[in-house]
């Protein structure tokens, strides 16, 4: 091979592999700017199952195509479930102003609490938030092994009265993206401003990155 040959293609070499690592280290510059946002390595959701509200099966074929915020908590939760709810019911609506990015996102309650919560109870809760809101719920087996992939926590808790018992649980709303990966937490507090804009960011940048 001529020499001339040989030292442009060492140059080419050198430039390709100079400008992959430009274009990593601009996308993790870019990701360590989006607050929440987990990357470049989002864990992948595996198989699980769960039941809607309306008798259906909730599996990770539902995440598919789609932009998912699921909010673990339980129907008698007094103050921070129905606020989370409510301010996802307004981010929503502000998504209302990018059609594009409203059509593929959806929101998913998922009942730590199947003992009290049967699906007409928790039909009627997330309908009032929001009919478009899916509620789902499991034996207390498959709860586990889905909030597992999220490092979400809950436990019973006894109180005085009535009711006996309350649930402790993760606060966060987190975020899956169409290829099934975890690539998002929204921590307390939850201001529908906040969650709607990080949101579209966190969307563009993913989509940008594959």
């Amino acid at each position: 091979m001529h020499p001339k040959i040989l030292i442009a293609g060492i140059v080419l070499s050198v430039a390709f592999i100079g400008g992959i690592y430009i274009a990593s280290t601009e996308q993790r510059s870019s990701a360590h700017n989006i607050t929440g946002l987990l990357w470049p390595d989002p864990p992948t959701l595996s198989t699980f199952s769960l039941v809607d509200s309306n008798g259906g099966a909730i599996t990770e074929r539902n995440f598919l195509g789609r932009w998912t915020l699921v909010f673990f908590g339980f129907t008698n939760c007094p103050d921070i479930c129905p606020t989370t709810l409510a301010t996802l019911n307004q981010v929503q609506r502000k998504l209302q102003n990018n059609e594009e990015i409203s059509n593929k996102t959806q929101v998913l309650f998922v009942s730590v609490d199947p003992e009290r919560d049967d699906k007409e109870k928790l039909g009627a809760y997330v309908d009032y938030f929001n009919p478009t809101f899916i509620g789902a719920t499991a034996d207390d087996e498959r709860i586990k092994q889905f909030t597992g992939q999220f490092g979400v926590a809950y436990f019973k808790v006894k109180i005085p009265g009535p009711a006996g018992y309350s649930m402790d649980h993760t606060a966060s709303v987190l975020l899956v993206d169409p290829k099934l990966r975890f690539v998002g937490i929204f921590s307390q507090p939850h201001e529908a401003v906040d969650i709607t804009q990080r949101l579209v960011q966190i969307i563009s940048f993913v989509e940008r990155a594959g």
